[in-house]
């Protein structure tokens, strides 16, 4: 599937590219509008990169050579002693980019350089050269700035944020100083200055993990962090971002438990064989409740370390301490290292052996997977375009003809004011969420249909440059959401109650856009499911195509059925037992063990099957 390239090359000196012993780098088919890491690995860093192999300054360099060199070597995976031999002796014991960055759609590009005008001691008298002007000894400093259209930004350790039209990119400057007559480089920005193709080569995708506001689910939120971070530098910069959230789409629709004030050790995050030690001072010594506290720190240093969804660390498990005191959080039994399968939390992945559709009779139904009994629930009649059932199995909404309808599953269905209403589709606290011209509601399930809250509530949603929202689908965890904009891109956002409201009650949201999206797709999608705590799946043209996306970036894989299918519903995740359901367009169903298996009929002749969600 095509995507839109965005590249630009900046004119860097001394470059010479090669292919990693691993292999040349895979170009994912979709993706944001970013170029993002290649295909993750399940260990260890990202092998699959196309290196730069830096050079140092060369004799009789000018200052725009030794900027452009610099640039270059900075941006090199490795060692970064090269990239210091552009610098003083002050400056390269001063220079620490961390992993800080900014990253240019075109550039970046070095401008001539600029020198100071001469002082009487340097310049000539009258009628002689000025060393500004090419005297004995020439100019001494010199001032060179880079500068480009900047596509964003990381800051902190690795976080991801798109640079907007109200906080450009200044340009960034560089002093140079002439030591034993060959420039050198004495004031270089902290940031390191890199070319779209840099930064897919030098950084790759890492999961963070924090809490819904109910505190049930972790939700992953990505960062970048750069492939020449050491394991030590890595896992202690992600415990860092854990304790200090980094402010990008998901800070106000999730939180960490980790109390304010909460610090790591001067001993940092040990690892040892692939367990970390993560031993915290501050706040978290002294707060309330310990136990649930523990527990949910715990879930979220492990899922994070695990690196589960996005590649992984060597981290396997995690050991707790306060104040080098062992602590014994989740359900370890005892045993003061922590695995996943002893977690007390866990991402949501939707999972669900059960799922519903409408039989010929106009039953809702129920099976126990593909191969269980057909269970009538309740008569709700026919004709319905979709059905949707709340993760709990409690609240069923259907719509037909536009119309939309919700009630019990066992009970008779309401009609809801209004029309031309699409997708619906259900969050964990019993909010339905659907579509009407162009705008996202939500209805509370638990209200009868003549109170005053069971009016929906319009969450605000930034205008879509040039273009509709269509359908929308909320993810397992119901922070997170999954938007179609104008049929050919797949757009994504976090849910933020608003006024004081939580999910569940009533109050203002809207929605906080990721810079994560899939563009100027050939495929008109119509539906998307959710596959999973870190997936998609999309519906699209040409014929029935279906295509799995990662969420945060990735390579898509596609399916193309022979038969004209409307709808599709995923019982969880990749690696998880999934299952796939696709309603065909005339009646009946597919299942497939995953998105590349065979697909075969289902028996019955059920319409609009979905799993809970």
């Amino acid at each position: 599937m095509p995507r839109r390239v965005r590249a630009a090359l900046a004119p860097l000196a001394a470059l010479v590219a090669v292919l990693a012993v691993a292999g040349c780098v895979s170009v994912p088919s979709a993706g944001p509008v970013l170029p993002y890491p290649v295909a993750q690995q399940t260990s260890g860093q990202n092998a699959q990169n196309l290196q730069e192999i830096a050079a140092g300054p060369v004799t009789k360099w000018t200052p725009n050579d030794i900027v452009s060199g610099f640039l270059t070597a900075a941006a090199a995976i490795g060692d970064q002693q090269v990239a210091r031999a552009y610098l003083t002796p002050a400056e390269s014991r001063r220079w620490n980019p961390s992993w800080t960055a900014f990253v240019y759609k075109t550039g970046p590009y070095v401008e001539n350089p600029t020198y100071p005008p001469p002082s009487p001691t340097t310049g000539s008298q009258k009628g002689g050269k000025s060393a500004a002007k090419g005297g004995k000894q020439g100019p001494q400093q010199a001032t060179v700035v880079v500068d480009g259209n900047a596509s964003a930004s990381l800051s902190g350790y690795g976080s991801y944020a798109v640079a907007s039209s109200s906080a450009p990119v200044p340009p960034q400057t560089f002093e140079l100083v002439k030591i034993a007559g060959q420039w050198r480089i004495s004031a270089a920005p902290s940031a390191l200055l890199l070319t779209q193709g840099q930064f897919a080569d030098d950084y790759e995708l890492r999961n963070l993990y924090f809490f819904d506001p109910n505190s049930l689910y972790l939700v992953p939120d990505p960062v970048y962090v750069p492939l020449q971070a050491t394991t030590t530098s890595l896992i202690n910069g992600l415990v860092n971002d854990l304790i200090s959230p980094p402010k990008d789409w998901l800070a106000e629709a999730t939180q960490t438990s980790f109390p304010a004030g909460t610090k790591i050790s001067p001993g940092g995050v040990t690892l040892s064989g692939d367990t970390a030690a993560v031993d915290l001072t501050g706040a978290i010594a002294t707060a309330p409740n310990p136990k649930t506290l523990l527990a949910q720190v715990s879930a979220q240093l492990l899922w994070t370390l695990a690196g589960s969804g996005q590649g992984a660390t060597q981290v396997q498990s995690v050991e707790l301490l306060v104040n080098g005191q062992l602590k014994y959080p989740g359900n370890s039994g005892g045993d003061p290292v922590e695995r996943q399968t002893e977690a007390s939390y866990w991402p949501a992945t939707g999972a669900s052996a059960t799922f519903y559709y409408v039989d010929s009779a106009g039953y809702l139904c129920s099976r126990d997977g593909v191969t269980g009994k057909q269970v009538q629930i309740a008569k709700i009649g026919t004709g319905y375009s979709q059905v949707a059932v709340s993760p709990d199995g409690k609240y069923l909404a259907a719509l037909r003809d536009g119309s939309l309808y919700i009630g019990s599953v066992d009970g008779p269905l309401v009609k809801r004011q209004g029309s031309g209403y699409t997708t619906i589709s259900w969050d964990p606290t019993d909010n339905l969420w659907t579509m009407n011209g162009g705008q996202i509601l939500t209805f509370r399930a638990d209200v009868s249909a003549d109170s005053p809250e069971a009016r929906p509530i319009t969450a605000y949603v930034p205008p879509p440059a040039g273009g509709q929202i269509t359908a929308v689908r909320i993810a397992p965890d119901g922070v997170r959401l999954a938007l179609i904009i104008n049929s050919d891109e797949l757009a994504f956002g976090a849910i933020v109650w608003q006024q004081g409201a939580r999910p569940g009650l009533a109050g203002a949201v809207r929605i906080d856009l990721s810079p994560f999206n899939v563009t100027d797709l050939t495929n008109a999608l119509t539906a998307v499911t959710w596959y999973g705590s870190d997936d998609v799946i999309t519906l699209g043209g040409p014929g029935s195509t279906l295509t799995e996306y990662p969420v945060n970036g990735g390579t898509s894989t596609s399916q193309y059925l022979d038969q004209s299918v409307d709808s599709i519903t995923a019982s969880s995740g990749p690696g998880m037992g999934t299952d796939l359901i696709a309603g065909i367009a005339k009646g009946g169903m597919l299942w497939a063990p995953n998105l590349t298996g065979a697909w075969v009929p289902v028996a019955g002749k059920g319409v609009s099957p979905t799993y809970p969600g």
